[in-house]
């Protein structure tokens, strides 16, 4: 079950250019994408992985790492952000999720991304 905090979406929250940034310069950030594999495949994030969500549930994600969180537009992954927040996971999200992502993405083919995904 999500929890729904009121959180300021500042706090957690990334721009395009932070992100960018600690994909640069911090190893230890875990970037997970909660879109179907369709999109994933289309294009995605470098250093992302696709993780599987089911609405209602939190994911499972590592408890000491730096959590970014990414979707179509940013209202799954700051849902979720907030949820693992209330948790004590260290989670952000991307502003305007991927759809406000001005840089590069990277495409794979779908079959390598796994039947066990939406």
């Amino acid at each position: 079950m999500i929890v729904k905090i009121k959180m300021e979406n500042s706090d957690i929250g990334f721009t395009s250019s932070e992100l960018l940034n600690f994909i640069k310069t911090d190893n230890d950030i875990v970037i997970y994408d909660l879109r179907k594999k369709e999109e994933f495949a289309k294009g995605h994030i470098k250093k992302s992985s696709l993780v599987k969500y089911a609405e209602g549930s939190l994911i499972d994600v590592p408890k000491h790492s730096k959590i970014i969180l990414i979707s179509k537009d940013d209202e799954q992954s700051r849902q979720m952000a907030i949820a693992l927040h209330s948790h004590d996971i260290d989670a952000h999200y991307l502003i305007g999720g991927i759809n406000n992502w001005p840089y590069r993405l990277y495409f794979t083919n779908i079959s390598y991304v796994g039947i066990e995904y939406p």
